[in-house]
Parts: structure tokens; sequence; C-alpha cells
């Protein structure tokens, strides 16, 4: 049942309103004056607003009242009524956010349909916000490394172009999510774009996606797409046949303009194989390839950014940790994450965290996690990281496996930046190539 707030200074119109509505199953509350409405619309969260734009002995206003609801919820939609209708009068309750404006005295029918697709349209206004939600989820691109850093400018640049993009990069990396950013910050932003997995799709599928037949039209993959951004993941496993449609689509602007469309879209595209790699295996076409690519952006594994792995650490704790109790990571275990391979990415290093608060929500103080207690859960960490057991060796020898193992995990926690690993470890730059040398470790 709607919930209907009528606020009108003549109590015989809010009851003439109230007993129209009232025949149609809508629940309905009148005030008459603005600290009346704005106390009812707080606590009613009505659905529909019928507000009389002219009040007597009212502090505020129609249109100053309207205000005020849109900065409490600007989603609630409002119908402005006035026994002195002006056209301007119905322009400046438009621009200040109201739905329609209605004329007094008025057609009990015309204000039952105007009350039906107002309420409709803002539960279609909702769904679409709680959809792209959904789908574009508000996470932010975090970490310190230069990749983070150069790909924040580049997002706002591609952002501003319509040109091809291809990301590539592994698992995990954040692909996708810099693709909805990109598309967050473009032209197209209050539209939910259009995404589409390769990976999902049979044959009948892509049929439909790059049908010229005009019975199918719509459902064409630019068609879809127009004024809007087409996001396409795992580009490679498009089947050869079918990336020369795509190929043709992208060079045959004509053939859409012939039915008097305009294309105007921004594509990405996502791919978590080397391309080039694929044209020499003859499983991509090399001129596809080039077209997509006219902006390019490869994404490195996190395992080459550790700088990041901290900062996502962080982000993602206060993201899923919803109780007042601080958990943080004691330095030691911040060292062994950051030395541990991720070989799921980003991805994986989201699914951790998430899976450590979990384990962790039954905690009632502010819980600092050792070395001893992070809990992987990664099967085998312990396979390629630090300190296997030396039990059979001799102190000497031990002793010099310890440290190449403690150097070669530093060297790779600070990708290769000796000084950073000079001042980590507390050695002088000098000392340490020596030491290197000594245990036959190559910082490349």
């Amino acid at each position: 049942m709607h919930k209907v707030l009528i606020i009108d200074d003549e109590k015989d119109i809010c009851f003439l309103i109230s007993e129209i509505l009232k025949d149609e199953n809508y629940l309905t509350y009148s005030a008459i004056n603005s600290s009346e409405a704005i106390a009812h619309f707080n606590k009613y969260n009505p659905d529909l607003v019928i507000l009389d734009v002219w009040l007597s002995n009212s502090k505020l206003d129609g249109i100053e009242i309207l205000k005020e609801f849109k900065k409490i919820s600007n989603n609630v939609p409002v119908i402005i009524i006035s026994g002195h209708g002006t056209v301007d009068l119905a322009v400046s309750s438009i621009k200040n956010g109201a739905y329609d404006f209605l004329e007094k005295p008025f057609n009990s029918d015309k204000l039952l349909i105007l009350a039906k697709r107002a309420i409709e349209s803002s539960r279609l206004l909702d769904e679409n916000k709680n959809l792209k939600e959904l789908v574009s989820p508000d996470i932010n691109l975090v970490g310190n490394s230069n990749f983070i850093n150069q790909t924040k400018k580049n997002i706002v640049n591609f952002s501003k172009s319509n040109s091809r993009l291809l990301i590539e990069g592994q698992f995990g990396v954040g692909k996708k999510l810099i693709a909805n950013q990109i598309h967050q910050n473009s032209k197209y932003k209050d539209k939910i774009p259009i995404n589409i997995d390769f990976a999902t799709l049979n044959e009948n599928n892509l049929e439909v996606l790059f049908s010229e037949d005009i019975k199918n039209f719509n459902d064409n993959l630019f068609i879809r797409s127009n004024m809007n951004t087409l996001i396409l993941s795992n580009i490679d496993q498009i089947p050869l046949n079918f990336q020369k449609q795509f190929l043709f689509f992208i060079e045959n602007s004509d053939f859409f303009k012939s039915s008097n469309i305009t294309l105007d879209h921004k594509i990405i595209t996502i791919s978590e194989k080397n391309l080039e790699v694929e044209i020499e295996n003859g499983n991509f076409l090399s001129r596809l390839y080039e077209r997509i690519k006219v902006d390019h952006l490869k994404c490195p594994n996190l395992s080459e950014r550790v700088s990041d792995i901290l900062p996502i650490l962080n982000y993602y704790i206060l993201k899923f940790n919803s109780r007042n109790i601080e958990l943080t990571f004691s330095k030691s275990a911040i060292s062994k994450l950051e030395i541990f391979d991720w070989p799921g990415n980003v991805a994986q290093l989201v699914n951790y965290v998430e899976k450590t608060v979990i384990l962790n929500q039954t905690a009632t103080n502010d819980l600092i996690l050792d070395v001893d207690n992070i809990a992987l859960e990664m099967g085998d960490y312990n396979k390629d990281q630090t300190t296997s057991n030396n039990y059979d060796l001799s102190l000497k020898e031990a002793r010099m496996e310890f440290e190449k193992e403690y150097l070669i995990s530093q060297i790779k926690r600070f990708s290769g930046n000796i000084s950073k690993v000079s001042e980590f470890t507390g050695m002088e730059r000098t000392a340490l190539y020596r030491k290197l040398k000594s245990l036959n470790i190559s910082v490349k």
C-alpha cells in the first residue's frame, strides 16, 4: 500500500484528495502548514507528496517546502497543485524537482493517473539505482604503487574519450573495477553499463549479439550499448567467425547509419590472456586486436606491486568490519602478507580479509593479529616462503640458508628496490650488496 502526504491549507481540499486516493487503496496523511508537512514527511516516509504551492499561516511556501523535501529524500516524487496556476510557477516547480504541476480545480482521474505514474517512476529510479550499485558497487581503486597512481589519472582521461580500450591482466588484478570506474566518470554514468562475458555465452547467444537481422536488431551488441558503456569480458574467447563480425561492425559504421542510427558509445574489452600470443597461435585476429586497443592498459599482478597490499588490507577491513572492534595486523603479520605471492591477486586478498573479519567476529576487544594467528587458509603458503626445516644442516649452513631465504623475501617484498631493502633490514647498502654476492643472490 502506497503512502501519500497531502499538504494544503484548506482542510476541505485535503479531505477531498484523501477520499479520492483512499478509494484506490492509498494510505493518506494530511498537513496544513510547513511545520506539519516536514514533521509528517520525516515520520511517515511517504511514497508521494501532493503539495499546494500557496499556504497561508505557514512559515514556508510550497516551493520552499519542496526544496526541504529534496534535501531529506531526493527520490520521493512531489506533485505541485495550485489554484493560481501560471506557466512561470509550473516551470519553477519542475526546476526545483517537482514531478509535475496540476492546476485546481483538477479532474480526479487525472490526479489518479499522475499519482500512479509518479510512484512508478520513483520505483523504477530506485530499482535502477540499486541495480547500478549491484553491477558497479561503490568500491575505490586502492593502493600506493606507481601503477595505481597512474591508473587513476588514466581513468579520468579514458572516461573523456570514446576511443576503444583494451585492459589486459591475470585473474583478480582489478580489470572490471577499472572498467566500471571509467564508466562512472564518463558521460554515460547515469546508466547501467552493458556487461557481457564471452566465457558464458553459447553460439546461439553470440548469433543474437552479432545479428544483422532487423528482427533481432535491438539485441545487437552495438545497438544495445548505444549511448552507454560496453564492457566485454574474456574477449579472447570469441570464436573466429564472430570475431570477423565484430570487426565488421567496428569498421562499417554506415551499416548502422543506413537504419538512421548514429552510434555513440565507449567500448572496453577485457582479456586475461595475452592477445599478441593468441594472435601468434592463430586464435585471434590481428586486425581486430589493433581496432580494440586504440587505448591499452596492462594490469600487473599484486605480487609486482607489493606497496598496494597494506592499503587494500586496511580498506577492506573497514568495509567488511561493521562492529566497533578495531582489527589490525602486527608488523610481522604484515611482512608475511606482503611476502606471500597472492596467485589470485587482489580478488584473493579481498576474500582473505573477508574471511579474517568473519573468523574474528566474536572478539570483544580491539584485536591485533600476529604471524601465528593470521590463518592464511591458502594451503601451501610455506612451500615457497620463508624458513623451511633446516635441522639436518650445520649451524653455519642453516644460518646461511635462513639469510638467503630472508633476503630473497625482502627483495621480493620491495620489488627489487635495494634502498628499501637496506632501510628495512638495517644493512648499509655496500654491506648488503656484499652479502647478496656471497649468497649468490641476483636482485633480478
